[in-house]
């Protein structure tokens, strides 16, 4: 392999940054870049410059597939010349093991080069690792994480097209929010088979979730969609899928992943509650798409939901009243809503006013600056709201009533836009 000294080092292009961005910017900036066309080399080299120590990328047989121009290539190619020296033990028998032990490793190219040791994946697609010569600290090893998700994406420009499968994940998305028979999937049998080809066991509690975005960069969305670690159904700009293992936590990890790429703030992420029977997952994918046309018009969360959630996430099981009033037909919450909320119904200021004020416990400072409105207009409203209704909104059992009334009346209007 050509040294060093002989070939000279491509100068890397700048990042025009903050000289320490911390790792969560780092990460949405260099996907930025690998969205505009920037290749491995590019990439490596804008790591390399923050990090500050030189990075190759792998391949899963040791091959080296692009580094930071920093050992003196300038071709950012692959080969075997540089990879990973099996014949020393740097890489056990050719294969990524497991990415916790990767996590952990350092591993020696057959030129002396030593590198830590970041897996470069997500869900069951796996390009390689990322190597950062040692000696790497903390704080580089998270930049290192950072730049994953810009990795894999130009890893899937590489990809050749693929074959299709006999039953896509979309439809058998599509037939577990419909019911069997929707689409591609014709009865409960061939969905069971077709879903546990894409490790989804519907005989074990699942969920389904809703994705939604608020931001303006469409076509970035939808791109984001496809890079969760599962299949994802989009349509009409939302995203639709499953998940196994803790909602809450499962939630927050689908949000923070989707705002890596669109940017904090404009995720919105719900799902429905667990189900371990096919026949009731369209049930769950039901309280999802309700759950996210509350969070669509309440993004923090409407009074009394998702308490101690980031906002844009609902849960099920943080939905608080909502997982009662989901499986209330619509009629049984018309009756409670007028006959609750009847004579402010089609006042929303005094609506809205009602809500700020049970939320707050009766602080006409707090709904005064909620609501933008002076504390003599808190007042006011806050009267006529008694009159109307003939009850004091405070009164413990008459507070509890209204909640759960303007909570039903939010699901019905979400309700009948999704319909």
């Amino acid at each position: 392999m050509t040294g060093p000294a002989e070939r000279p080092v491509p100068a890397r292009p700048r990042l025009s940054v903050a000289a320490e961005p911390d790792p969560e910017q780092f990460a949405q900036w260099l996907t930025d870049l690998a969205f505009g066309g920037a290749g491995w080399p590019v990439l490596l080299a804008r790591l390399a410059e923050v990090a500050g120590t030189g990075a190759r990328l792998v391949g899963p047989t040791g091959d080296l597939l692009a580094d930071s121009g920093d050992s003196g290539r300038d071709d950012g190619a692959g080969g075997s010349g540089s990879g990973v020296d099996r014949r020393r033990g740097g890489w056990p028998g050719g294969r990524v093991a497991d990415p916790e032990l990767l996590g952990a490793e350092r591993v020696r190219c057959t030129d002396g080069w030593l590198g830590r040791v970041v897996p470069v994946g997500t869900g069951s697609r796996r390009i390689g690792v990322l190597l950062l010569a040692e000696p790497v600290d903390g704080r580089q090893i998270d930049y290192g994480r950072a730049a994953v998700t810009a990795l894999l994406i130009e890893a899937v420009r590489r990809e050749p097209p693929q074959p299709p499968v006999p039953v896509g994940a979309e439809a058998v998305l599509r037939a577990l929010r419909d019911g069997p028979g929707a689409g591609a999937v014709a009865g409960r049998e061939e969905l069971l088979r077709a879903a546990a080809g894409y490790g989804w066991r519907l005989d074990q509690p699942h969920a389904a979730v809703a994705l939604g975005y608020t931001g303006a960069q469409r076509r970035r969305w939808a791109s984001a969609l496809t890079w969760l670690d599962r299949p994802v159904l989009t349509e009409d700009g939302y995203g639709w899928t499953l998940l196994h293992d803790d909602p809450q936590r499962e939630v927050t990890r689908l949000r923070r992943r989707l705002e890596q790429i669109v940017g904090a703030g404009q995720v919105l992420v719900a799902c429905g509650r667990a189900v371990a029977d096919p026949g009731r997952t369209p049930e769950s994918f039901r309280d999802a798409r309700l759950l996210l046309g509350l969070l669509l018009r309440h993004p923090g969360g409407p009074s009394g939901l998702s308490p101690g959630a980031p906002a844009g996430e609902l849960p099920f099981d943080r939905a608080g009243v909502a997982q009662l009033l989901l499986a209330v037909p619509d009629e049984r919450l018309h009756w409670f809503v007028d006959r609750h909320l009847g004579p402010i119904a089609g006042r929303d200021d005094l609506l809205h006013t009602l809500d700020h004020w049970l939320a707050s416990g009766g602080s006409r400072q707090a709904v005064s600056e909620q609501l933008h409105l002076h504390r003599n207009s808190v007042g006011y409203r806050v009267g006529l709201i008694k009159r109307l209704l003939g009850v004091d909104p405070l009164d413990p059992s008459t507070a509890a009533v209204l909640r759960t009334a303007l909570v039903a009346r939010e699901l019905l209007i979400t309700a009948a836009g999704a319909g």
